[in-house]
């Protein structure tokens, strides 16, 4: 069943399942195209003046962004489901950056429903590519972002998080990456350092906020 369009729903669900279909064990079900799923964030995650101040950052980045992205949800039991849903998210991003290199930035998205029974909430950040996260979140360009390894525990939002760092490199230098990400409310929030290779770095997780 396709559901009506509006904008910018906060949900948008999909139906998996039919009686007659789920009576039907191992069958593949290969729904029908379904229209995107349109949301927006409610809220920004920020770094507050103070605290850029004293880490060295000024912020170079306050504004609001169109994400499309797809996203494929794979489900397996006595019906296989396998369903991809294109998202239109409308994400806040806020990004700081010093004199020495540093940039440090966050982008606030909506936490999606793609399906509803089960229900499977998605960030639609994550299903972006590791690039085109770092530069919404930071507003750097970068490139040759290798894979992710687990790093340490950060604290976002008051929220614990496994930290996940990475190599990239931006206008031919080379740089690490660190990012975070929790869920706040109804939003997904990633936060993402950038610093020149071998450069001291501690970026500010903890110190982020949210506009009330």
């Amino acid at each position: 069943m396709r559901p009506s369009r509006s904008p910018r729903p906060r949900r948008a669900f999909l139906t998996a399942v039919t009686g007659a279909a789920a009576a039907t064990a191992g069958c593949a079900l290969l729904p029908e195209e379904q229209e995107p799923i349109e949301a927006s964030a409610d809220r920004p995650a920020s770094l507050p003046d103070a605290a850029a101040s004293e880490r060295g950052y000024e912020e170079t980045l306050s504004t609001e962004a169109t994400v499309t992205v797809s996203i494929t949800v794979d489900l397996s039991g006595d019906v296989q489901i396998s369903n991809t849903r294109e998202v239109i998210a409308t994400v806040f991003r806020r990004g700081y950056a010093a004199a020495d290199g540093r940039r440090f930035g966050v982008v606030t998205a909506p936490a999606v429903t793609v399906i509803d029974q089960p229900e499977v909430v998605r960030d639609p950040i994550a299903a972006a590519p590791a690039a085109r996260a770092a530069e919404l979140a930071t507003g750097a360009s970068v490139s040759s972002v290798s894979d992710w390894e687990r790093a340490a525990t950060r604290t976002v939002l008051g929220t614990e998080a496994e930290s996940e760092t990475a190599t990239a490199t931006s206008d031919g230098t080379d740089v690490e990456l660190e990012r975070a990400r929790v869920r706040a409310d109804g939003d997904a929030v990633t936060a993402i350092a950038v610093a020149p290779a071998g450069a001291e770095s501690d970026p500010p997780f903890g110190e982020l906020t949210r506009d009330a």
